[in-house]
C-alpha cells in the first residue's frame, strides 16, 4: 500500500445516501482511492476496508495519505475531514494514528 505496511491512521468514514449527494452504487474491491479534505486543503488517499459499504453506510477504514510527511500533522485524533470523489461523497473522522512515522 503505497510503499508501506502501516497505515496513517484509522478512520471512521459515513458514506452520504445517495439522495444527499453520496454515491449512487457500494464501493467494491475493499479500497477506495480519494481525496480527503481538511482545513481547507485536499490531500489524496487511499482507505481499505471490510465488505461493500453501501450508500448511507458507516465504516471503519485503515487510511493510507499519498504525501503522508505533509498531510498527516492535520489529522489528528477526533479530527473530522470530508471524503471527496467530484463533490463530498463521505465524512470521517480519525480514531487512531497508526504510529506510522513519514
Amino acid at each position: 500500500m503505497l510503499g508501506r505496511d502501516l497505515p496513517d491512521f484509522l478512520a471512521e468514514i459515513e458514506l452520504l445516501p445517495t439522495e444527499a449527494g453520496g454515491r449512487k452504487i457500494a464501493l467494491m474491491s475493499g479500497e477506495w482511492r480519494t481525496v480527503l479534505g481538511v482545513n481547507g486543503e485536499h490531500w489524496s488517499a487511499m482507505l481499505t476496508f471490510e465488505g461493500e459499504p453501501a450508500p448511507g453506510a458507516a465504516f471503519e477504514a485503515k487510511v493510507w495519505l499519498l504525501r503522508a510527511d505533509l498531510a498527516l500533522p492535520m489529522f489528528e485524533v477526533g479530527k473530522s475531514f470530508e471524503v471527496w470523489e467530484g463533490g463530498t461523497k463521505a465524512w470521517g473522522r480519525v480514531k487512531r494514528i497508526t504510529g506510522h512515522s513519514a
